[in-house]
């Protein structure tokens, strides 16, 4: 089986209850975005600036929903350094509780990842790994890692019809 590092841009936890969202960048993303500290704290008022406005609902619809499985959107964050536009990501989570739990992915990774996937490993089996020796997720139980990277890898083969 062969395996292929996911470079992963912010792992955030969403309190619905608080509306606080707890953001740990990784590495790479903050050099990639000049961004001075990997951890942040935003409260709701930071969230509604940070998150495009639709994707605030995203967020609380899925705990309205209840939903018990891993899933995955499409999140739009506001550019760090530029100020205007936004970064388009691919959000994969879980609910636990109150908290959402999520490991963002740019959307041009995904993009990349899927183009090489179907371009040289058509047959093979392959695991998409989101973990990585920078961070250790330790707020994520090992189990929902892999069921996160279930998620990726499905998100990766999704077919999508006109």
């Amino acid at each position: 089986m062969d395996r292929y590092e996911i470079p992963w841009s912010f792992y955030f936890q969403f309190n619905h209850h608080k509306q606080i969202m707890h953001i740990y960048l990784s590495n790479l993303f903050k050099m990639k975005e000049a961004i001075p500290n990997n951890y942040y704290v935003l409260t709701y008022d930071d969230i509604e600036k940070f998150l495009h406005k639709y994707d605030l609902r995203k967020l609380n619809y899925f705990f309205d929903k209840k939903i018990t499985t891993t899933f995955d959107m499409v999140l739009k964050v506001k550019d760090f350094t530029r100020k205007k536009g936004y970064i388009n990501l691919h959000a994969l989570c879980y609910l636990d509780g109150h908290t959402m739990h999520c490991v963002s992915i740019d959307v041009m990774e995904v993009i990349k990842i899927k183009k090489m996937l179907d371009k040289h490993i058509l047959d093979n089996d392959v695991h998409l790994d989101i973990r990585n020796s920078e961070y250790s997720f330790k707020e994520i139980k090992s189990k929902k890692i892999e069921a996160l990277e279930e998620q990726l890898h499905d998100l990766i083969h999704r077919k999508y019809s006109n």
